[in-house]
């Protein structure tokens, strides 16, 4: 009995101190839109209250201390940003009859945040294009931040860089100075979002999302001289005409995970006329074929590139070509 009397006791002195631990909701809230405005941007700022005071609350809106705005139920006051390096502070006062006086300001400093990405795939020798992402290949994604406070740029190491790669945070790959992220890209999803916010010292001074489309692997054909090497300049078309007693091809692939190269992972496999043909250098993409005998005719080839990573990174791509030669390619192709 003792023991069931000290258990109760305790438990009817816990009530009251729960009761006090509740929260009681603010009066007013402020919603800004956009919350973190850049340069020369149109911006909201609203009043929000519980109950219904702020109808008759005298509410006045000052930017950079000079009246702008006042009037009873005046909860909404619009301007636009400055430039970058600007500095624009907007106080609102509401004078409440019944909760008297509250006053809130805000500092706005314009700020911009440029995102770049580049991605870990492959793509032939001197290609001045930009080599696409392709799911699960790795993405490098670099910031660009202006903030300028009293007329000086603020450096990247003493910004703070909070990064979240499809609405997950990144607290790892996040903090002071740490402009760039290098993630890997997730094979189920059609694109990769990232978001970031610039912190300098607590306050939130920029913000930048980014969005990186998923593209498929491609695999080109090109045709190698024995003097000039690679012709890079234009692949093959899907048809030629063969004008010589042999020609050797060369399969490039665009945009397959460089790390699955590197590590020997991307396996070729060749086909003549659907039957699998295999040469010295065909398992580094390179195809030597000849014509034997005297007649025309014509011939497909076709090729495939798969990346075998174990850990699972579906990645493929195949392509076809069509040879015609000897007197059969006049007649078909006009030459």
């Amino acid at each position: 009995m003792h023991k069931l009397r000290n258990i109760l006791v305790i438990s009817f002195l816990l009530l009251p101190t729960l009761a006090q631990a509740q929260l009681v909701p603010d009066p007013v809230q402020f919603i800004v839109a956009p919350e973190i405005p850049g340069p020369n941007e149109k911006t909201t700022i609203q009043v929000q209250g519980v109950g219904s005071f702020l109808g008759d609350a005298t509410i006045t809106w000052r930017e950079n201390g000079k009246v702008m705005l006042t009037g009873a139920g005046e909860r909404t006051y619009s301007f636009t940003t400055g430039a970058l390096g600007t500095q624009t502070s907007v106080t609102v006062s509401i004078n409440s009859q019944t909760q008297g006086l509250i006053e809130k300001s805000f500092l706005f400093r314009p700020s911009v945040v440029n995102l770049i990405w580049e991605a870990d795939t492959t793509s032939p020798l001197f290609y001045r294009g930009k080599t696409f992402y392709t799911p699960g290949a790795q993405v490098k994604i670099v910031a660009f931040p202006t903030v300028i406070v009293s007329g000086t740029r603020v450096s990247n190491s003493s910004l703070s860089f909070q990064w979240s790669h499809n609405d997950d945070p990144l607290p790892v790959q996040s903090g002071l100075g740490r402009n760039i992220l290098n993630i890997a890209g997730d094979e189920l999803q059609t694109s990769e979002n990232i978001a970031l916010d610039v912190y300098l010292g607590g306050a939130r001074v920029a913000h930048g999302t980014l969005e990186i489309p998923a593209s498929n692997p491609a695999l080109l054909l090109y045709s190698r001289d024995p003097l000039r090497g690679e012709m890079l300049d234009v692949s093959l078309p899907n048809a030629i005409s063969l004008n010589s007693a042999e020609i050797t091809i060369q399969a490039e692939p665009y945009f397959f995970s460089k790390s699955s190269v590197k590590a020997g992972l991307l396996q070729y496999t060749w086909e003549l006329n659907n039957q699998e043909i295999t040469g010295p250098e065909s398992a580094n993409g390179l195809l030597t074929l000849r014509q034997t005998g005297q007649g025309g005719g014509g011939a497909t080839v076709g090729v495939s590139l798969q990346n075998n990573d174990p850990d699972g990174l579906v990645q493929t791509a195949e392509t076809a070509l069509q040879i015609l030669f000897g007197s059969n390619s006049s007649s078909i192709f006009g030459l």
